[in-house]
């Protein structure tokens, strides 16, 4: 087949363990820089998991809240 890996993609199964996935029970059928799309094994259901990138220098986003307006 082509396009077919019998490996399973690191990153992506950490960002379905990360949005509450179980990754035994998903495959990765799309990863780009924008999203992951997940596909059930048993169903065919299909999941998006949207990645967000994250600033340097602004871990969390714990103080982007402005109190002076």
């Amino acid at each position: 087949m082509i396009g077919v890996s019998e490996e399973r993609d690191p990153a992506g199964i950490k960002l379905m363990r990360r949005a509450g996935l179980n990754p035994d029970q998903y495959i990765a059928v799309k990863n780009n820089a924008e999203e992951l799309v997940a596909m059930d094994i048993k169903t065919g259901e299909k999941v998006i998991i949207e990645k967000v990138p994250v600033l340097a220098g602004d871990p969390g986003h714990k103080n982007n809240i402005s109190s002076s307006l």
